[in-house]
């Protein structure tokens, strides 16, 4: 049974196919969105590569501070959904179109990376070509959802839409016999399992903290555990009243505090 661990997610230094950098920025859910998509049993976006011509293979991955991360060490499927035009520009499910959920689906991200097959999007009105993405943590109670929309390294409408200030999200394509390949890493700028829910009756201060860091809770339970995002815990008991906890000797960086099923998190500086 694998552990429940926290992490940040972060862009990673993988292979040369793929889109590197440090932060996936979000972007617009768009007018498209269909809830319910099938989920992706075969890594290839229904009804499947019909135009060899436009055929479109990405590899995804995700990274844990710049590392590689193996999803399957994860205690929660890392899930990703995506919906696209057909080569015409057309949506299905909306303006009339057939209701067959062509070019969208839920695609399970497993270990190191994982490989994507559908086609190369079509262009519409003003957009350059582009995919929609939807992507978070399955099983979890907490809210680490990325939406945003990758985009093509020499699109000529890329010049004239909101993607051109977002150089991060383009993809590189290479062109073989096959079609089209490429890559993205994606990255969260928030803690997964972090998020401290607002009827919390408890907090850790200060954030950032430097030395020390003192617990304020109401009742008398007063035990905590802390975690580096590595899921690795530094501390695990109680803090007395009025009490602080050194971590002066702490590396900088970010931690998760929980407590009664709770999570905070917490920057030491």
């Amino acid at each position: 049974m694998k552990r429940w661990i926290t992490y940040i997610l972060v862009l990673v230094a993988v292979p040369a196919i793929a889109q590197v950098n440090c932060l996936t920025t979000a972007d617009q859910l768009g007018p498209y969105f269909i809830e319910n998509a099938p989920l992706i049993t075969n890594d290839t976006l229904a009804p499947g590569i019909k135009d060899t011509t436009r055929a479109l293979q990405l590899t995804f991955f995700v990274s844990s501070n710049c590392d590689t991360l193996d999803l399957d060490t994860l205690s929660s499927t890392y899930m990703v959904e995506l919906w696209h035009a057909n080569g015409q520009g057309d949506y299905s499910n909306v303006d009339g179109n057939p209701n067959d959920f062509a070019y969208r689906g839920k695609l399970e991200l497993t270990g190191k990376s994982t490989v994507f097959y559908t086609e190369l999007p079509g262009i519409y009105p003003s957009r350059p070509s582009h995919i929609h993405i939807k992507s978070y943590l399955a099983d979890t109670w907490f809210t680490d959802t990325l939406v945003t929309q990758l985009y093509f390294e020499g699109d000529s409408l890329l010049p004239f839409d909101i993607a051109s200030t977002f150089p991060e999200r383009w993809i590189r394509l290479d062109t073989t016999a096959k079609g089209y390949f490429g890559g993205y890493a994606f990255g969260l700028a928030l803690h997964i399992g972090a998020n401290e829910r607002a009827s919390t009756s408890w907090k850790c201060f200060p954030n950032p903290a430097t030395n020390a860091l003192e617990l304020k809770a109401t009742g008398t339970d007063r035990f905590i555990q802390i975690m580096d995002v590595r899921g690795i815990v530094r501390f695990e008991g109680t803090v007395p009243f009025g009490g602080v906890l050194d971590i002066s000797d702490w590396p900088r960086g970010s931690y998760i505090v929980r407590k009664g099923g709770k999570a905070q998190l917490v920057l030491v500086q």
